[in-house]
């Protein structure tokens, strides 16, 4: 059996303060869009493989699985292979989106002895945007990530370019200082400009400390910028994205720099 598993942009992402846990209190509003990681599944002992050579033991959705495991008193005895397009490292959520996608898909085949929140809980174990991927879409995320609201926008095509250069979300956090928070965000108006196309009220502080922390992150921002484009960084990066088709100028530009070009669609999720 054959899954897809979505990548996801963030449509703006606010830091709101420090938590006890560790981790940061943020608000985003994520989307799925159409470029998958693809998920085979078949019967056979509990495995993890990928065709990246990811450990099975530093794999998310294996660490899903044995909570799964444990939480229903039984081995799951099936064989997951993920094929990464996604690239790793890039902001796009492929791991986690890997993790959403395979509870929901092992949880159905085992005859769905969970339901959603449940599943969620167990996502939000291994990744804070996990939970998100159990049904994708449109949404709006808060707490560290795991608190999910559902809402509707309308479809959009994306220009997402990566850099060849991936980074690590922790080390992106660790940057965040007071002056970086947001103390309010007026969702429902960010939401109402977006369903008008207007994306003027979106900013990612998160994003901008990437451009700081790692140098082609900030280049690959600023040669859109210069193209006339309003870029956008995909939760820590290193991905940068602009809402519209792929330009000429975009194509040769990056060809150039090696970067690699994703043309992409909002996809609604399941």
């Amino acid at each position: 059996m054959i899954f897809l598993s979505p990548a996801k942009v963030n449509l703006g992402l606010w830091i709101l303060g420090k938590r006890d846990d560790g981790y940061h209190e943020i608000l985003t509003i994520m989307q799925t869009v159409d470029l998958f990681d693809e998920i085979y599944i078949e019967e056979g002992p509990l495995s993890v493989s990928t065709n990246i050579g990811i450990p099975q033991e530093e794999n998310l959705v294996y660490k899903a699985l044995l909570h799964l495991e444990r939480l229903l008193g039984k081995p799951i005895e099936l064989k997951v292979h993920i094929n990464k397009r996604i690239p790793v490292g890039s902001g796009l959520g492929g791991g986690s989106s890997n993790v959403g996608t395979v509870l929901r898909e092992v949880n159905r085949l085992l005859g769905e002895p969970l339901d959603e929140g449940a599943l969620m809980e167990i996502a939000s174990k291994v990744s804070s945007d996990a939970p998100f991927f159990i049904k994708g879409g449109s949404a709006v995320s808060s707490g560290r990530g795991e608190k999910i609201m559902p809402v509707d926008l309308p479809p959009f095509t994306f220009t997402v370019v990566y850099p060849n250069q991936p980074v690590f979300t922790a080390k992106v956090y660790s940057l965040v200082r007071e002056e970086n928070l947001t103390s309010h965000v007026d969702v429902d108006k960010i939401l109402n400009r977006l369903r008008e196309g207007d994306f003027s009220l979106l900013s990612n502080e998160l994003g901008r400390l990437a451009c700081e922390a790692f140098p082609v992150v900030g280049e690959c921002f600023r040669f859109l910028e210069s193209l006339g484009l309003r870029p956008m960084v995909s939760g820590s990066g290193s991905c940068v994205f602009y809402v519209g088709r792929a330009t000429e100028e975009v194509m040769k530009g990056c060809q150039l720099r090696g970067w690699q070009v994703f043309e992409v669609k909002s996809w609604p999720g399941v």
